[in-house]
């Protein structure tokens, strides 16, 4: 049973993202964050092999925080999944090995990033 972070300030956003998830991989375990420094902390207990992370949010941004994540989990597969399509922003996410989900996300991309089958 895979064990997936999702991190989002918006609950409405990780209960969105939690059900289309589900449906995807219901034998999922989900933890859930609204900000870096709880995903950090929630990640700190637990061993989770994906997470989908929103880009922008208080205090630090979900690049800070996979920044982060490649240090302290380096084998999690990880995706931005935000509405800000700029080209640095997907440029970085690339170079941290993230794959992309621009929201609202697709459910074949979402798809292909859950059963790892994304290039």
């Amino acid at each position: 049973m895979p064990v997936i972070l999702i991190v989002d300030d918006s609950r409405v956003a990780r209960l969105s993202l939690r059900r289309m998830v589900s449906a995807i991989a219901p034998d999922a375990e989900f933890l859930e964050a609204g900000s870096v420094d709880e995903a950090l902390s929630v990640v700190a207990g637990a061993a989770i092999d994906l997470a989908v992370i929103d880009y922008n949010m208080p205090e630090k941004t979900g690049l800070e925080l996979a920044e982060d994540l490649r240090v302290s989990a380096p084998s999690v597969r990880l995706a931005l999944c935000t509405a800000n399509i700029q080209d640095a922003v997907i440029e970085r996410a690339r170079n941290l090995g993230m794959a992309f989900i621009p929201k609202p996300p697709d459910t074949a991309v979402l798809t292909a990033f859950i059963t790892g089958s994304a290039p």
